[in-house]
């Protein structure tokens, strides 16, 4: 899955040995001197609240003077805030030098207040003081520049593509995980540290969820895009149907993520649907605003805002659990028999991974935990791109055409690779224009400003030449938004939405062995497209969602007409991220059976 939601899947790597990652208090003094603090969870018990269950499931109950003390808090985490902002050079002298020795874009240049300024500004000016460093400062003089934001309560180091081979730094040196952790504040919605921890369900992405499996998933989750898009888009011929396009696209995806996680029937529990898109939608809604508050205040805001989410959590794992005790029986039975065939589905190969670590990795919540937070990751992260893409082609001016083509590509293959169709993974990696209008779109319509957030750890410093020395402690990115738009990678017209972007150029005739390699797929890394991330950590899930988008996309265009209703949806950022188009309204009509 995309880099920017799927915050581990590039990084289990880093930890493939062991695949732990101590939280014990000695382990937290490390990373402290290292210059990195991990997130941190509070007890409801030091927020004085009452848990009451029944059975309607689990409340939580805060007296008047728990309310009084926990606001109490937060204007003394609020003050406090305030004045480390204020006084920036007091909280750490080697990287106020480093703000003084860089070119610093969103600080106020009046002497009020510049840097709570700053910091509060990033809200909403994030998005611009990139764009505009990544041009005057990368570009121009190809060195790198700091942005102030409320994501970390301090500054971010921006590098310029030139210094892209960093995130292949070896870990000691530079490690991401914390970094990507805090971008969803996962601490604050999975109760277990060790589901967060001990990143097992990623190494299953790496080492099971292979070119060869996701060649088997193609049948299944083609069958599953047909049954979800009968069922959720209708069948009608004649009406059309208005739908919201960000709630509908994030259906079909979600149905289908859960057919390769949890496999079928479970895949169509409408309860476990629910609650697992209601889940992610809370998840990510409150970790958006989490990240909006200074660093001081979220130990005591977090946990608030974490309760929808917890509760949804809740019960999905009341759901799973079941499942996860019989997939562990016919696991166990399996080994000791040889009888039978196990299901061939994520949670199948995460029990034999659980196992290896040890007996106490094989406690059905703490598997059913790890499926709900990948389950989440692909919801929000394939149901962005899939909307994304499907808006952008109603909203583009060429819509008629690159709906025309992708449909005569799409009916071409499927003709070629009849009975199967896009039920094979032969004919699903032939569909070429499908392919870039998922990939043109990813460019354009990216989730975050900057992305592959690395810390600088151990006691050394890292020395980026040119006199620039960074301290343990900071925080680095890449300004992925700019690049994806840089005239530089895309020489025409590059903040234009073109769907065959990428698979023009080889429409012309039979292509030699060494063209063909030069063609830029979904799952390609290059400089210029950072949404799978770069380098020998990039997200090793890509092959599986560039398969199942394309599926989802080509049977869209060839079984119905849709159309965008209103003007197309403006893009807004928060802070580092792009606000999805929860309001997009579609207007959609099955087309006759050929």
């Amino acid at each position: 899955m995309p880099v920017w939601l799927d915050p581990f899947a590039h990084v289990c790597n880093q930890h493939k040995r062991t695949g732990e990652l101590a939280f014990s208090s000695a382990g937290m003094n490390r990373r402290q001197n290292r210059g990195v603090v991990p997130q941190r969870t509070i007890s409801y018990s030091f927020l004085m609240m009452q848990k009451v269950t029944n059975s309607e499931g689990t409340i939580f109950i805060m007296s008047i003077d728990s309310l009084l003390f926990s606001c109490g808090a937060l204007v003394a985490a609020s003050l406090f805030f305030l004045i480390r902002a204020l006084l920036p050079s007091q909280q750490d002298v080697k990287q106020a030098k480093l703000w003084k020795e860089l070119d610093m874009v969103g600080i106020p240049s009046s002497w009020v207040f510049p840097w709570a300024r700053g910091l509060v500004g990033s809200l909403t000016s994030m998005m611009q003081n990139v764009h505009e460093g990544y041009e005057k400062i990368c570009k121009a003089k190809n060195r790198p520049f700091a942005v102030p934001t409320m994501w970390t309560g301090n500054a971010v180091v921006v590098l310029p593509p030139s210094l892209l081979h960093l995130v292949n730094a070896p870990e000691n040196e530079l490690t991401g995980f914390w970094a990507l952790i805090e971008n969803i504040q996962l601490p604050y919605f999975i109760p277990h540290r060790d589901v967060i921890e001990n990143v097992i369900h990623f190494e299953v992405s790496r080492k099971d969820l292979t070119k060869r499996n996701v060649e088997r998933q193609a049948a299944p989750t083609a069958d599953e895009v047909d049954v979800c898009f009968r069922e959720l888009w209708g069948t009608d011929t004649k009406q059309w149907k208005t739908i919201n396009g960000w709630e509908m696209c994030g259906s079909i995806i979600a149905r289908v993520a859960l057919r390769t996680l949890v496999g079928y029937p479970m895949c169509r529990n409408e309860t476990l649907l629910e609650q697992t898109r209601k889940f992610a939608d809370a998840l990510f809604g409150a970790a958006a605003v989490i990240n909006c508050t200074p660093p001081f205040v979220r130990p005591v805001l977090g946990p608030f805002l974490a309760l929808p989410a917890k509760r949804y959590g809740a019960r999905c794992r009341k759901i799973l659990e079941p499942l996860v005790r019989e997939r562990i029986r016919m696991w166990e039975e399996h080994n000791e028999t040889g009888n039978g065939e196990l299901p061939s589905d994520f949670l199948q190969w995460l029990i034999p991974r659980c196992a290896g670590h040890g007996p106490e990795h094989m406690d059905p919540t703490k598997i059913a935990m790890r499926i709900l937070a990948l389950n989440t990751m692909f919801i929000f992260a394939m149901s962005y791109v899939f909307a994304h893409t499907v808006i952008d082609l109603c909203a583009s001016p060429d819509k008629d055409e690159f709906l025309r083509g992708i449909e005569e590509e799409c009916r071409r293959v499927v003709t070629e690779h009849h009975p199967e169709g896009l039920a094979s993974k032969e004919a699903v990696d032939k569909l070429y224009r499908v392919d870039s209008a998922i990939r043109e779109s990813m460019r354009l319509s990216d989730v975050g400003i900057v992305t592959l957030p690395r810390d600088v750890v151990g006691n050394k410093p890292l020395d980026l030449g040119n006199g620039i020395i960074i301290p343990p402690g900071t925080r680095l990115v890449y300004p992925t938004q700019p690049m994806h738009v840089d005239p530089d990678y895309y020489h025409e017209d590059p903040l234009r939405f073109d769907a065959f972007r990428f698979s023009r150029p080889f429409e012309e005739g039979q292509q030699s062995d060494n063209e063909e390699k030069s063609r830029e797929l979904m799952i390609t890394l290059t400089p210029g497209f950072l949404a799978f991330g770069y380098g020998k950590r990039a997200c090793p899930g890509r092959w599986f969602v560039a398969q199942t988008l394309k599926q989802a996309l080509g049977y869209l265009v060839m079984n119905y007409d849709i159309e965008l209703v209103g003007k197309p949806p403006k893009r807004k950022a928060l802070l580092n991220m792009m606000i999805p188009p929860t309001g997009a309204k579609l207007r959609v009509r099955r087309k006759p059976e050929s």
